[in-house]
């Protein structure tokens, strides 16, 4: 078994977001989307799709459990369903989703409710490539000096270029075993990733973000280091989803977490003892979904999100805002009804709501914000 002492971390939480409460007693529910198990790099390319996050999370009530029953009813679904599932509410691609009756009802219904949302999305490709702006930064002071957004900002740029190039990205991930690179293959691996800047980092777009991380590739090239893309598994980019599902557990160590009775996910976190000062934090459980309305909703919210997710990662600001204009009255609706959802939980609680992107996918959420208030007002 696995110590995993939480204090520290639990500082840092409170210090990079103060205006959370991560101390509330709360009760979360959770389901998953997008649940590839580990992602790898194969000959052909990746052993799952991308462009869609995978998000842990659902919804969440302070004191009494509500009633969904009314819910429940006014879906009307066949008598023959064991259970509400994402796929009995709304079907095909996000903008298809968003044509669902049942889906207005069900969202309309928990916006008005004491309940609220919450979630863990991570993108996949981002989390790939992170480690290698951060091995360059390790080994630079100057960088390290520079902060947080700057970091952030080549990150940014590096996974914006990762998506332009993703066949030759591939490529060198294969060629090189990424991300467990040989001491003496790093200058060469750099030099290789850095040549796919050319054509982009004279434009106004990339060029500081590229420029930036050549010129602190180049140091890491002189000390033929770049530590957290060393020593690794070959061509295993996340090897299990095991942080993620303990993150909300020990982020909110007073609230009870409730997860769908899954064996796989009852051995991965059995395999931790989460100790906070000596002391381990049980406070989480398992409940079968067919006789838990509430993770059962969790399933549609997280279903919808993960639909959403490979909608806006997959399309441009001004795709996305050409789309808006077409949407269909219903589609507006449950747009709207979901950025409400969002917006209800993370101005109750910042904490509720959290994202392993980049500036270039979060951005998206706002431009359909802005859309919705321009047409309103």
């Amino acid at each position: 078994m696995i110590d995993l002492p939480i204090g520290d971390t639990r500082k840092f939480n409170k210090m990079m977001f103060p205006e959370a409460d991560f101390d509330a007693s709360l009760t979360f529910y959770y389901d998953e989307t997008n649940n590839i198990k580990k992602f790898h790099v194969r000959e052909d390319g990746f052993n799952a799709a991308f462009t869609a996050n995978f998000i842990l999370g659902g919804l969440l009530y302070e004191d009494e459990a509500p009633d969904l029953q009314p819910l429940i009813d006014g879906l009307k679904l066949q008598k023959n369903s064991v259970e509400i599932k994402f796929k009995h509410i709304a079907k095909g691609e996000f903008l298809d989703c968003l044509k669902s009756q049942k889906l207005q009802l069900f969202l309309d219904f928990i916006l008005k409710s004491k309940m609220y949302l919450h979630y863990s999305s991570l993108n996949l490709l981002y989390w790939s490539i992170v480690d290698i702006v951060d091995s360059a930064i390790a080994v630079s002071e100057e960088a390290k000096a520079a902060g947080p957004v700057f970091s952030n900002h080549l990150k940014n740029d590096l996974y914006k270029l990762c998506r332009l190039e993703i066949d030759s990205v591939i490529e060198l991930f294969n060629l090189y075993n990424y991300p467990n690179i040989k001491k003496e293959k790093v200058t060469s691996f750099i030099e290789d990733l850095t040549s796919l800047f050319e054509g982009y980092i004279d434009t106004q777009e990339f060029h500081f973000g590229l420029e930036s991380l050549r010129q602190i590739l180049k140091q890491a090239k002189k000390k033929e280091s770049l530590p957290f893309i060393m020593d690794e598994t070959d061509r295993i980019l996340i090897g299990d989803f095991s942080h993620f599902y303990l993150r909300p557990v020990y982020t909110f160590k007073n609230s009870q977490h409730v997860f769908d009775k899954e064996d796989d996910i009852i051995k991965m976190m059995g395999e931790y003892r989460i100790l906070d000062e000596n002391e381990e934090v049980k406070n989480y459980s398992f409940e079968d979904s067919k006789t838990c309305p509430l993770i059962q909703c969790s399933d549609v919210l997280m279903g919808l999100l993960g639909k959403f997710s490979a909608y806006t990662n997959t399309k441009s600001h001004e795709e996305i805002f050409e789309d808006l204009i077409e949407l269909s009255d219903i589609q507006k609706t449950n747009l709207q009804l979901l950025i409400n959802l969002i917006d209800k939980s993370h101005d109750r609680n910042i904490g509720f709501i959290h994202s392993t992107d980049c500036y270039e996918e979060l951005s998206k959420i706002p431009v359909i914000r802005d859309f919705f208030s321009d047409e309103n007002n």
